[in-house]
């Protein structure tokens, strides 16, 4: 294509063009020429607005306010018992401190008892009588080891050479040989063990077991009434310790003893009888251990309770004694499901029988003479509500705000408010139900929310904008609050009857406007 074709087909957009540059250059030219060039400004077009459309209501409504007792309580059981009684039901009046629902409490009663005389008798202290009745009994039981330590011995000596000695031949010496001889119808009967080791072995500890008797005798003989603790206990050391060595000598011997036996019937008998004599020798010997093991404890125990008496309880004795009464009367008072306000009761779920589970809801109870409203704001309205503010419910209540929360809830992205009723409506008011409420605003110092566009924000201050009898645009200080969405809050400045620009975008003082419209 060739730029005449060009042209022809852009004729239009060429003069154009052209007809732009002339001007330009004419311009240009007068300008050098020194000559002015006139502009003519046309005035804008702008709507008016009434301050008074955008005053703000001095008052919140609300429809979702839940109607509940300013004291109001859940009773739980706080342990697992059975319930024994119960002494109120539903729509009954009860008083704080009454008991509602009462739970077994035998068991810890009785514990609680004990434990309480444990610990009158710690804070007390022993009694002379007290102390005497326990030096008696220190003084019996220390008797009756002095007699279990010398029948140790006697008992000991009694096994061993009246009925052990009869197994042997010269028994108390040296020469002591496991054998017994008889005479059956005048005949000399002699009876051997039938392992000579084990008989070697027996014979050896026969001989020292008679050094055994010999030392322990001289040593119990100096135990008296007047041995001091330390002698007693080192006696019985010593008889636990010989009677333990010749139980286990005879222990030792009991399989010879067993291997004894005769087809004779005659000799059988006799077998028989000497076996029947050993077992119970071995039973004495261990009868007398435990004889003197238990007198022993008894002693130690006497021997303490005196002490104890004559020393009385310690600090930390007392401390832990009032420690268990704190701790049983704690789970005594939790057998009683007592009310802490007084009111009336809405809810009630217990039978007498039943077993109560531990964090059961057994009750509720409100007090249907002191009611209040909870309700929500949003963040928008939470500002301008404050502690003191009336309100009005439904049904001619009247109440007055006494709480107002500091936050807005994560959640639903409100603010919890609370209402008490100080005069009631002349119908009914429940607690649970539904009200609406309306709050007044007693210190509302928002008073217009004014669009955003409309204020011309400066360093120097912010301005409505509004215009003079000669439509020329003219400031109006003001002074704001918080922007809340695309408006403004304007705390002062304004008048109801206040006419000002719906926007002052692309206008400054002085600027001469057209109203297109008043609002």
């Amino acid at each position: 294509m060739n730029i005449l074709n060009f042209l022809k087909q852009r004729k239009l957009g060429v003069l154009f063009t052209i007809a732009a540059v002339a001007i330009i250059v004419t311009a240009v030219s007068r300008l050098n020429n020194g000559e002015e060039i006139q502009v003519t400004n046309q005035p804008i077009s702008v709507s008016l607005i009434s301050a008074d459309n955008y005053l703000t209501q001095n008052s919140v409504n609300l429809d979702s306010g839940i109607v509940e007792s300013k004291t109001q309580t859940d009773l739980k059981a706080q342990m697992t018992a059975q319930i024994i009684s119960v002494n109120a039901h539903l729509g009954d009046s009860v008083i704080a401190g009454q008991t509602i629902v009462k739970l077994q409490d035998r068991d810890i009663a009785a514990q609680l008892a004990q434990a309480q005389a444990r610990l009158d008798e710690l804070t007390k202290g022993a009694r002379p009588q007290d102390i005497q009745i326990s030096e008696t009994a220190a003084k019996e039981a220390k008797t009756a080891l002095i007699n279990a330590i010398k029948d140790s011995w006697v008992k000991s000596d009694d096994a061993i050479h009246n009925h052990i000695d009869k197994f042997f031949i010269n028994p108390q010496q040296s020469s002591a040989q496991f054998l017994i001889v008889t005479n059956i119808n005048g005949a000399q009967i002699t009876l051997h063990p039938n392992n000579s080791e084990l008989a070697r072995e027996i014979e050896r500890k026969k001989y020292l077991t008679e050094g055994l008797l010999v030392e322990w005798q001289k040593n119990i003989e100096k135990i008296s009434q007047n041995s001091n603790h330390t002698e007693i206990k080192s006696a019985v050391d010593l008889c636990k310790t010989n009677l333990q060595a010749i139980i286990d000598f005879a222990n030792g011997m009991a399989p010879l003893v067993n291997s004894l036996s005769s087809d004779n019937s005659a000799y059988k008998q006799i077998i028989d009888g000497y076996k029947t004599e050993f077992s119970a020798a071995r039973s004495t010997l261990s009868a007398t251990l435990a004889a003197l093991q238990g007198a022993q404890t008894a002693w130690l125990a006497a021997t303490d309770a005196l002490e104890y008496k004559i020393a009385g309880a310690s600090a930390e004795q007392i401390r832990q004694a009032q420690a268990s009464v704190d701790a049983l009367a704690a789970a005594m008072a939790k057998t009683s499901i007592i009310t802490p306000i007084s009111g009336k009761i809405s809810y009630i779920s217990a039978n007498t029988g039943e077993l109560a589970a531990a964090g059961q809801l057994m009750s509720s109870i409100v007090n249907p003479n002191a009611i209040q409203v909870k309700t929500y704001v949003s963040e928008n309205d939470l500002p301008r509500i404050a502690a003191g503010d009336t309100a009005e419910i439904d049904g001619g209540a009247f109440g007055i705000v006494t709480n107002v929360s500091p936050a807005i809830d994560s959640q639903n992205k409100k603010a919890q408010v609370i209402i008490a009723i100080t005069q009631n409506a002349s119908k009914p008011i429940i607690i649970g139900q539904t009200v609406s409420v309306k709050i007044n605003i007693k210190n509302d110092t928002a008073k217009y929310l004014i669009p955003i566009q409309a204020i011309r924000f400066t360093g120097d201050g912010n301005y409505a904008l509004s215009v003079d009898e000669n439509q020329n645009v003219f400031y109006i200080p003001v002074e704001t609050g918080e922007l809340i969405g695309e408006s403004v809050q304007i705390i002062s400045g304004l008048l109801p009857e206040t006419k000002i620009l719906s926007s002052s975008r692309g206008l400054k003082e002085g600027d001469i406007v057209i109203i297109s419209n008043s609002q």
